[in-house]
């Protein structure tokens, strides 16, 4: 089947207006599927759907939420009543940049309310009637920080080492049922996310991404594998991390790293 085939007739971004979330948006409507694109950003939203329903001749609706509120899990509902969602996306994702004991216990819970609440809600919600169908897909947003301890980054880094294992363990429960998922693993990549907690620029700084090769391949993985880290430097930096030296002395390496990246938060 082609690609809109087996994940169309729509997909539904979460976390869509800006960054990786706005780049998936682009490339699944260059690829003829309509949309239904969830975000904070009204503005940034708006504009978005305007820009792919011109350019791609495809429906894009949008929903303005936060993914972790009722009202805007109601509001998806009724903009997906009558048609097949095939395919999807949760870039919905919070960090919180600091020690993890100086930050208040609400902050850790927000992120596990967007990075792990809205997750589990949005995908158990959406993959059921694909698994009835025989067909469609998921991509979940992990992170290079998932791989293993990320100081500075505590509850960031473990929400997104449970939502890598959570795409391998449906991948396998899933992929004889017709329905493929896989978890991309990016690494510092051009975003707003990334940027917004001014990174300083230094030997430890990691070599950062654009948009359009991190969601390319996400999407050329999904089928495929049950996980991709995009990126050359990514993919050897990951299995020097997590095959090649000892637990402890690869945490040691991120700590040194993160600190002189985002010191004194």
């Amino acid at each position: 089947m082609s690609f809109a085939d087996k994940y169309g007739p729509c997909a539904l971004v979460v976390g869509a207006a800006i960054g990786l979330g706005a780049e998936f948006s682009r490339q699944l409507a260059a690829r003829g599927l309509d949309l239904i694109l969830v975000s904070l950003e009204t503005d940034e939203l708006a504009a978005l759907a305007k820009e792919l329903e011109a350019a791609h001749g495809i429906r894009a609706q949008t929903v303005v939420g936060d993914i972790t509120a009722p009202e805007t899990l109601a509001q998806i509902e009724l903009c997906g009543a009558g048609t097949e969602i095939g395919l999807v996306v949760y870039n919905a994702g919070l960090s919180i940049c600091g020690e993890w004991v100086d930050t208040p216990l609400e902050s850790h819970l927000k992120v596990l309310d967007v990075n792990v609440t809205g997750m589990y809600r949005v995908v158990h919600r959406y993959a059921a009637p694909m698994l009835e169908r025989g067909r469609g897909g998921v991509i979940l947003l992990s992170s290079m920080s998932g791989l293993l301890g990320t100081p500075m980054y505590a509850s960031y880094a473990s929400t997104k080492a449970l939502t890598l294992h959570l795409a391998e363990t449906l991948w396998e429960e899933w992929r004889s049922k017709g329905v493929d998922i896989t978890a991309v693993i990016p690494g510092a990549t051009e975003t707003p996310g990334y940027r917004k907690d001014n990174p300083r620029e230094n030997r430890s700084t990691p070599d950062v991404m654009a948009v359009g090769p991190v969601v390319a391949a996400g999407l050329n993985a999904l089928g495929r594998r049950p996980s991709v880290i995009p990126g050359r430097l990514n993919r050897i930096s990951g299995t020097l991390l997590t095959r090649l030296l000892p637990r402890r002395t690869a945490i040691g390496i991120m700590g040194r790293s993160m600190r002189s990246t985002y010191g004194g938060r």
